[in-house]
Parts: structure tokens; sequence; C-alpha cells
């Protein structure tokens, strides 16, 4: 088993740090997943919640070897079928669960992870016996280590409870906003604008206008600092 060194506690700590400074309604925004970034190096890593609360949460870091575009989202919801990724304890990386020769030859690489320069991953479910939130992680260059696993796993509890303080900041937002209203406003909350919302959600920015429209008609608000501010009562990033 990989032993951490001295550097290795001091970068988790930060990671720790990090997550446990967050008010808002994400539990790790991008400035979180930038220090899990230095604690791990790789191109991108992601947090995904898809079922955890009624909204789907899609924060990124880092910068993808190649573009995500409309070919490859729907070659992905095509192939997911053969998608190795399933919930477990503790890091996973993929090359534990199938040889790199033989996930090389399925069509998921061939037309989702090749394009994206996606040639290694590590994935971090945080609780999957009830929830389907997880980190991801991707490399182009090189494999992960039993040292990258370790500290990961060290992580772990840590990062749950700083998603379950989150979970109950998100857990009552006013009942008006549809699902897709809410997801948006978080997004703005992030401080992100109505391009890179609509980059991440698949939706062209001018129906993240509309969206951003009609929850400023049910709060009553004509700002968006405003709308996050009924929302997640004055919390913002």
């Amino acid at each position: 088993m990989a032993r951490l060194a001295q550097y290795d506690y001091r970068k988790a700590l930060e990671v720790v740090y990090a997550a446990g400074e967050v008010d808002g309604p994400l539990a790790f925004p991008e400035p979180v997943l930038e220090t899990l970034r230095e604690l791990v190096p790789c191109d991108v890593v992601t947090f995904h919640e898809l079922s955890a609360s009624p909204d789907r949460v899609l924060v990124y870091a880092g910068e993808p070897v190649g573009e995500m575009t409309r070919e490859i989202r729907a070659a992905h919801r095509r192939l997911k079928h053969e998608d190795p990724l399933r919930p477990a304890d503790g890091a996973r990386k993929l090359t534990d669960v199938i040889p790199a020769r033989e996930f090389r030859r399925r069509d998921l690489y061939l037309h989702v992870h090749r394009p994206l320069g996606i040639e290694y991953m590590t994935w971090v479910y945080l609780d999957p016996t009830s929830s389907d939130a997880r980190f991801e992680l991707d490399r182009s260059d090189s494999d992960f280590s039993e040292r990258d696993l370790r500290v990961l796993d060290l992580l772990v509890p840590h990062l749950r409870q700083s998603l379950r303080a989150a979970q109950r900041r998100f857990a009552s937002p006013p009942t008006a906003l549809t699902p897709r209203e809410r997801e948006v406003i978080a997004h703005v909350a992030e401080g992100r604008t109505n391009g890179e919302i609509g980059h991440l959600l698949s939706i062209s920015p001018e129906t993240v206008r509309k969206h951003l429209e009609n929850t400023y008609e049910k709060l009553g608000v004509h700002t968006r600092s405003a709308a996050v501010a009924v929302v997640f009562g004055h919390r913002r990033y």
C-alpha cells in the first residue's frame, strides 16, 4: 500500500478547508475543485450529483483536452451502456475495473473518450448506497497511482460532510421554481454567465435567459443578484 507523505496530508487539509469555507448552494464550486486538482494532478476534475436532489449538479475545474461537441454528447448518451463506471466504496481507477486495451476497443472510447483526450479516469463516490454524487478525475497522459487513490479515500468522510451541509442549505428554495430554474439559478450563484450555463446544461444562452426571466417573475425581482439572494438566503460565491 502506498504511503502518504507530509505534503500529501497538508494538501488534503487544504481541500478540506476550502470545502469547509463554502457557504453557498453548491458544495464544491470551482475553487474547491482546483485545490483537489493540486492534490491529485489531472486535466479535469468534475463533481456530479444527479439524483440526490431534484436538480442536476455539474461543476468542473481544469481544461479538457478535447471539446465537448453536440456529437460527442449524443454519442455518450447512445453508448452509456458501455460505461464501466459503477457506484463503489472508495476511489477506483478505470484500469482497476477494465484493462485499458479492452476499453479502447469499445465504441464509447472511440467516439467519446478519445475525442475528449480522456485516456485515464478515477472516480470517487461520496455515499454510493444512497446517492450518485461523485468526483471524476480525467487524465490524458498517465494513469493514476495508488498514492492518488489513497489520498482521495482519506478525503471521502470530510467531503461527504460538506455535501450534506450544502444539501441542507439547498433543501428549501422557493417552491414556485421548477427544477431547471433552480439549477440555472444555482449556476448564477456561482458567478457563471448565460453562455457558460448553457454549455454546462447543453442548452442555448437564449434558453438560459428565458429561465431567468421566468425566475425573476416568480420571485418578484429584476436582477440576478436579487434572485440569488431570495433563493439562497443572501449566500453567494
